[in-house]
């Protein structure tokens, strides 16, 4: 028998109902911005206009709420369909002229989710091939999400059949399927886990070294590339995955930036594994984890792995995850959504301000091969910008890995000096125990030339 979970969401996609995690996002916008990932895919070939049409109502066709805006009331948010045609979210360049400066013009132009479709997809043109840039907004759905619409979207273009099944569902009760309620028991318990886990950071070391600021009024990013070559040397060290070394370099990083205490880092878990069944899906189904890891375990990156690893493994092997979902909709059990939208307003300073104070958030979206699979060798590099955030005075970091090497990317919000990602960046190839002998380095177009209007 399943486990019975509040959903007060109707699956029915003709009728799409705002999500709690959507109302809770939305809330929070004017404070971090919309949180927007854009990702880039370098390629050797090109596609015609309708082609790119076809595969954007193909990914709208699989989910729905890709074809819609958000539409906020007191009672309830829901999604509601764009009346424009599909071709109003493509968009295709001939003659981009700089193609980094065209992307970072395309990436710094937002989506107006309350008007707009959450999928924009661009098609840069150049003399070998074209660039193509997919932005979707977080209130649509996550990074894995990202990658599901991006594998739908490559699968309609070079019109070959999805590796899974596709689904339109965005619930929480469709994204824990697969638990049963033989796990309600463990459930209940990690409730009060889920709850207490930002506050958790509090007892972290505050960052005594800040990252610099400026004047700027544009978002800047950096994007470097561990070779595959690196990334097996990594992968000696115990039992300790990617993930786990990330966070153990992180917390190596806030070390340097602190003088005493635990260190504190937030990373996000991917609860599609709960659903019981391998599919694709765009919601926002993560969790934000929160690992403590002891400052005398940071000496070397070999043993803050293996304190990170102990953490992580709990986490997995607990409901801590699924938890993160449950708990608020438990908690707001028919509550208006205007009065959601508030309540996020309330409890950033203990939810947000405090643990950013003391420790850096990542992203692991992990391997793309799977979802870009369509490609195949026509792709010739790949890279993510965002999340879109701003007002945060810490840097956001999204890793994920293609081909056997590791891609990191360093988003900064308007505001942070691009000096002070160069040094994150630095500080975490140092904590990696990493030289950049084997590395290769961008920089955002912003580090060199002012930004280009918007389009």
């Amino acid at each position: 028998m399943q486990l019975a979970i509040p959903c007060f969401v109707s699956e029915n996609v003709t009728m799409l109902r705002a999500e709690l995690a959507d109302v809770g996002l939305f809330g929070a916008m004017d404070r971090v911005g919309d949180l927007g990932m854009h990702i880039v895919i370098d390629l050797r070939r090109s596609f015609t206009r309708a082609e790119l049409e076809r595969a954007v109502q193909g990914a709208i066709d699989a989910f729905p709420v890709l074809g819609r805006r958000y539409v906020p009331g007191f009672w309830r948010d829901h999604w509601e369909a764009v009346d424009g045609p599909v071709s109003d979210a493509v968009h295709v360049i001939d003659e981009p002229g700089d193609l980094d400066a065209a992307t970072a013009t395309w990436a710094r132009c937002p989506i107006d989710s309350t008007r707009e479709r959450p999928l924009r997809l661009v098609l840069l043109r150049n003399g070998r091939g074209a660039r193509l840039i997919m932005t979707i907004t977080h209130l649509s759905t996550d990074g894995g999400g990202a990658a599901a619409v991006g594998h739908v979207l490559g699968a309609h273009l070079y019109g070959i059949p999805t590796q899974a099944p596709t689904d339109a569902r965005r619930s929480v009760r469709s994204t824990l399927e697969g638990l049963r309620l033989v796990h309600l028991p463990v459930l209940a318990r990690d409730m009060a886990s889920a709850f207490m886990m930002p506050l958790s950071t509090l007892r972290a070391s505050p960052r005594e070294r800040t990252f610099p600021r400026d004047a700027s009024e544009q978002p800047h990013w950096r994007h470097f590339v561990i070779s595959a070559a690196a990334v097996e040397q990594l992968k000696t060290l115990g039992k300790a995955s990617i993930n786990d070394l990330l966070i153990a370099a992180l917390a190596r990083v806030s070390a340097a930036r602190s003088t005493r205490g635990p260190l504190a880092v937030m990373y996000t878990m991917d609860l599609r594994r709960y659903a019981g069944s391998p599919r694709l899906t765009a919601a926002n189904t993560s969790a934000i984890m929160t690992v403590i890891v002891p400052r005398e375990d940071i000496v070397s990156l070999a043993s803050a792995a293996r304190a990170v690893a102990t953490v992580t493994a709990q986490q997995r092997g607990s409901l801590e995850g699924p938890a993160f979902l449950v708990t608020p909709t438990a908690l707001m059990i028919g509550a208006p959504h205007a009065w959601v939208r508030r309540a996020v307003r309330w409890v950033h300073p203990v939810f947000l301000d405090f643990p950013l104070e003391r420790c850096l958030i990542f992203t692991n979206v992990g391997r793309i091969d799977h979802g870009l699979t369509a490609f195949g060798e026509d792709v010739e590099d790949v890279h993510i910008i965002g999340p879109n955030v701003k007002g945060l005075q810490t840097p956001a970091i999204v890793a994920f890995g293609f081909r056997g090497a590791l891609h990191v990317e360093i988003f900064g919000a308007p505001g942070l000096s691009p000096s002070g990602l160069l040094d994150l960046e630095n500080e975490l190839l140092l904590g990696l125990e990493l030289s950049r002998d084997s590395l290769r380095a961008t920089a955002s177009p912003a580090m060199k030339a002012p930004a280009p209007p918007a389009p």
